[in-house]
């Protein structure tokens, strides 16, 4: 019997010698993209402590929720202006077993712009919500390694939120790095090498393509003018035909051309005009014997 209490107290100290060399590291954000806001402060305000809500076991996680909130928080948010502020408040970071084994976890969050005068003008909320089958082999449902888990999956829906939030949201009061508003201030290339926003940008490669498109059309076939002189159309020619037809042989009946007639000036001169009266004669008939 002693031996076997000894066994027990030795397995004992093996796991707990286990959880105390198992290593649970930060999680870390500084390798994303950080937001900068056109504030000069940003505060943080903790609202979810651990044992807030009834049935939390967050304090037993590794890392607790609300500090890896906190943790994200500063490594992605930046104060990049002169004047105003912002809050990142932690509404609630809980996780919570569930009857039936099921870990449950739930983040709320919003991220509050102030005026230098204190007045809110701007505001973004994110929550989450995510649910784990605890793994036991590494060890009960309540383990480090499964609360540490489950932070670790909420941590990366949260992320992903909150940034999409805060653009969307936010998005007067998003600069660059050197604190230039980057809302509608999207740069693209022009086709004259200058840089310029987008309106600008279309408006001259319309310019630049409306100009070249005559260019490619002569260079690619020739005009419609020298077009219609090389092969012209059957009604084209047969009219220039007739034309000419009038002009070599003057009429039969009128040769000089009807009086008042101005359709071909060009001619009357060159026609003859018919013989006086009494001029014309018969041709004499053959006497028969």
């Amino acid at each position: 019997m002693a031996a076997s209490f000894g066994s027990m107290g030795l397995l004992a100290g093996c796991a707990s010698d286990d959880d105390a060399v198992t290593v649970f590291p930060p999680y870390q954000y500084s390798y994303l993209n950080q937001l900068h806001l056109n504030i000069a402060t940003l505060q943080m305000a903790d609202h979810a402590t651990p044992g807030s809500v009834p049935g939390d076991e967050s304090g037993q996680a590794p890392i607790p929720p609300d500090q890896a909130l906190i943790q994200m928080a500063q490594q992605r948010l930046v104060a990049a202006g002169t004047t105003g502020s912002a809050v990142f408040t932690i509404d609630r970071a809980s996780i919570v077993h569930e009857p039936g084994g099921m870990l449950a976890g739930r983040l709320d969050t919003h991220l509050d712009v102030l005026s230098s005068t204190g007045q809110q003008v701007g505001e973004a909320e994110a929550h989450v919500t995510r649910e784990m089958k605890p793994d036991l082999s590494k060890g009960d449902a309540d383990s480090k390694a499964n609360l540490y888990e489950l932070t670790r999956q909420m941590m990366q829906d949260m992320n992903v939120e909150l940034e999409f939030q805060i653009r969307h949201n936010l998005k007067d009061w998003l600069v660059d790095a050197g604190g230039m508003p980057t809302a509608g201030a999207i740069q693209t290339e022009s086709l004259d090498g200058s840089s310029a926003k987008t309106g600008a940008s279309s408006a001259a490669t319309s310019s630049a393509v409306s100009a070249a498109t005559p260019a490619t059309t002569s260079a690619s076939s020739p005009a419609p003018e020298v077009a219609n002189s090389a092969t012209p159309s059957p009604s084209s020619g047969t009219t220039a035909t007739s034309t000419s037809a009038t002009s070599a042989e003057p009429d039969a009946i009128f040769p000089g051309g009807v009086a008042g007639d101005t359709t071909d000036t060009s001619t009357t001169s060159t026609q003859k005009r018919s013989p006086a009266s009494g001029y014309l004669k018969l041709p004499a008939s053959k006497m028969t014997n």
